[in-house]
């Protein structure tokens, strides 16, 4: 009887579904909620990159006013000369 398997699985441990079914339901409660987490700190980084963005562009524009106002005042003190 060596070939029949009927004494394997007696043997083998017994298999809990419940236990299966818990451990299913926190690991995916687990990466839902790491999922969530990961969602918001990609908003809030979005968020802080388009101000950053924003606020240097608002610098470069006037420091090329600046620059402009500037130029123009040079050009019309040497158009005097």
């Amino acid at each position: 009887m060596a070939n029949d398997p009927a004494p394997t699985y007696e043997s083998d441990d017994w298999f809990d579904l419940d236990k299966y079914r818990q451990a299913a339901g926190v690991a995916y409660e687990f990466s839902k909620k790491k999922m969530e987490t990961e969602g918001e700190q990609q908003r809030e980084s979005l968020g802080k990159s388009g101000q950053e963005q924003r606020t240097s562009a608002e610098q470069a524009q006037r420091f090329s006013e600046s620059d402009e106002a500037r130029d123009y005042g040079q050009s019309q003190r040497a158009y005097r000369y």
